[in-house]
Parts: C-alpha cells; structure tokens; sequence
C-alpha cells in the first residue's frame, strides 16, 4: 500500500494494489475509486484533500506491515 499527496493539486491518492485498473467510478466530483478485473477496489483518489479532511485531527491507528 502506498500513500502520497499532491500538494500542487491538493490530491491524496491511496493505491492498495498494485493490480492494474480495469474500471475507476468517480463517487463524488472529489472522491474516485479504481477497479481490479474482479471489482476490488486498488485505489482512491482525494481531490480536494486539505477541504475535505479535518488535517489537525489526522491519526495512523494500527497501520503496520503484515509479514507475509
């Protein structure tokens, strides 16, 4: 899982996979969800990140590898 901001475009983008995108479904005009050739979700794209996110309160809970 790799996560990155965009701060020229103030977009966060979350990619879960590394499948390649077979369909996206803009959910809102800020949120966008790419597809795998199965229908899991690999990735969400945040326009408009820094609106639509309370940054001050931001927090990691748990976030951690899984040995594999």
């Amino acid at each position: 899982m790799k996560i990155q901001y965009f701060p020229d475009t103030d977009t966060l983008a979350i990619e879960l996979s590394n499948k390649p995108v077979t369909r996206t479904d803009a959910v809102t005009d800020d949120l966008i969800l790419d597809y795998d050739d199965q229908g899991k979700v690999v990735a969400i794209t945040l326009d408009n990140y820094s609106q639509n996110v309370d940054t001050v309160n931001l927090q990691t809970l748990g976030i951690s590898p899984v040995a594999a």
